[in-house]
């Protein structure tokens, strides 16, 4: 009996440390399962937050109203937001998979200046481009592009294009006011000097010709005081469509040079040339048949012209072009006007 009693002690102790395990490896497991369920809370709280990131970056991409697209590194479109397809006049499917060269007509695709020859991971390209084919050819964009790295990690870039062209428009009309004679409507002397300078270092290089001819409307002081300043700008402009009239090629330039000055730059154009322009110069102005009862070389408006040619080299500078051609104009006015004079080659 005694022995019984003792047996069932010592099962009553196994038994009890048996319990004690089992508690213990309890909580060992409650552990491991908080420990597992704040893992999975943490992982499904940074999908929800990657999941909530990604649609915020979709509606913002979507709704972006300047036109942006994504490109992979050869080039080939897998993103494009509704305002590039408007740009583009395109549907997803039309666009998709298809490379930016295919919508982008322009020489930015050619050169150095493309943003994938010169993508870098540490800036943004900006370059201003006019689109053409499918765009319309007077549209202008500002190109932005950022580098950007794929969900598989490969590269690619994100583009953005800013349509500037109403800027363009008034910055071209700002340039034209600049160069153009208000009341004349030809170039002005600030456009003259300055295509004259060019013009000159042009040929300076090439060792071709430059002719000048110096005009100026005879009598038109005598002009104005008899028929009255209005009268005289009818004149002026008339004479200054004239001499535009007279010069053929588009690398030739009629300017008001002053007053009742005007002046004919001939790039590339020898002394039989300039005489050539001269006699046209000299025809139109008498077509026109302007009255000028006070002249004294006839009865209607009548011009003067200096000519004047050079070679750019070192020991001549635009000036003395300037001065060859005034010499010649004086010297027409000395004899008689209504003619034009050379100076000496």
């Amino acid at each position: 009996m005694a022995e019984s009693k003792k047996q069932l002690e010592n099962k009553i102790l196994q038994l009890e440390k048996e319990n004690q395990r089992l508690l213990q490896l309890n909580d060992e497991m409650k552990q491991i399962q908080t420990s597992y369920e704040q893992i999975l809370g943490e992982n499904n709280t940074r999908q929800l937050r990657s999941d909530i990131a990604c649609m915020q970056l979709e509606q913002i991409f979507s709704a972006y109203s300047d036109p942006m697209w994504v490109l992979r590194e050869d080039g080939r479109i897998i993103r494009v937001n509704d305002a590039m397809l408007a740009m583009l006049d395109k549907t997803d499917d039309e666009v998709l998979g298809k490379t930016c060269s295919s919508f982008l007509s322009h020489n930015l695709c050619q050169d150095a200046t493309c943003p994938l020859k010169s993508r870098s991971t540490a800036k943004t390209t900006e370059v201003k481009l006019c689109l053409s084919g499918q765009v319309a050819e007077d549209s202008c964009y500002l190109l932005t592009t950022a580098p950007l790295i794929m969900i598989d990690g490969s590269p690619g870039i994100v583009a953005q294009f800013k349509d500037i062209t109403s800027r363009k428009q008034v910055q071209e009309a700002l340039e034209k006011m600049v160069h153009i004679d208000g009341l004349t409507q030809i170039a002005n002397r600030r456009c003259f000097d300055d295509t004259l300078a060019k013009e000159w270092l042009r040929l300076k290089r090439s060792g071709q010709p430059v002719s000048l001819l110096l005009c100026d409307i005879d009598y038109f002081k005598k002009f104005n005081d008899h028929y009255g300043h209005q009268a005289g700008d009818d004149c002026l402009r008339d004479v200054a469509a004239a001499l535009a009239g007279s010069v053929l090629r588009p690398a030739d330039l009629a300017a008001r040079y002053g007053g009742e000055e005007f002046v004919l730059l001939l790039p590339e154009v020898a002394l039989e040339g300039a005489m050539k322009v001269a006699e046209r110069v000299l025809e139109a102005v008498s077509a026109l048949q302007i009255p000028h009862r006070n002249s004294e070389v006839g009865s209607t408006v009548s011009i003067s012209i200096g000519a004047a040619t050079l070679i750019p080299i070192d020991k001549y500078q635009p000036e003395t072009l300037i001065s060859l051609a005034d010499g010649a104009l004086y010297r027409a006015k000395e004899q008689g006007r209504n003619r034009f004079c050379l100076a000496p080659s």
